[in-house]
């Protein structure tokens, strides 16, 4: 469901999965319990690349540790992209609870609508933790030339986030 928000502060998004979020009532939102990505803000009207997501993973059992998520994620975002060029990596805490954060830049593949796909050098930073054995991801992503624009923005949405 695609939510252009009225104008105002900011509106709270409280997901099933068991995370809560703020974001600017301005800003357009996309959500669903039924896919991976369960909540998508666009930071920037006219392009659905600069945004922020939260996502979660059920794939891991009960004994799921920060470490063998990081080690699973961090060889599937090396392999994934080409030319991809890890900037930093940290531990580091997402609302309380252990987490790892990766920052990376490369060609990344961007679905601009049904029809459209075009490689675009993306600059992505990636944090996520272990609760319960789900995982929540919290991305932040922009095209490369438009991140330092969007991360102050980005970064209030992103310390807003909780789990539940």
């Amino acid at each position: 469901m695609l939510v252009l928000a009225a104008a105002g502060a900011n509106d709270v998004f409280k997901s099933d999965s068991g995370f809560k979020i703020t974001y600017p009532t301005r800003c357009k939102i996309d959500h669903s319990e039924t896919t991976l990505v369960k909540f998508y803000v666009y930071l920037a009207e006219n392009t659905p690349v600069d945004a922020v997501t939260v996502s979660t993973d059920d794939s891991f059992d009960a004994y799921a540790t920060l470490d063998t998520v990081t080690e699973r994620y961090a060889d599937a975002i090396t392999s994934a992209y080409k030319d991809l060029k890890v900037l930093s990596k940290e531990r580091t805490t997402l609302s309380r609870h252990a987490a790892f954060r990766a920052i990376y830049r490369g060609s990344i593949p961007v679905q601009y609508d049904e029809n459209t796909v075009r490689e675009e050098t993306l600059k992505v930073n990636q944090t996520w933790t272990v609760k319960n054995a789900r995982v929540f991801t919290l991305t932040y992503k922009a095209l490369a030339k438009d991140y330092n624009r969007y991360l102050p923005q980005a970064r209030s949405i992103m310390n807003s986030f909780t789990l539940e």
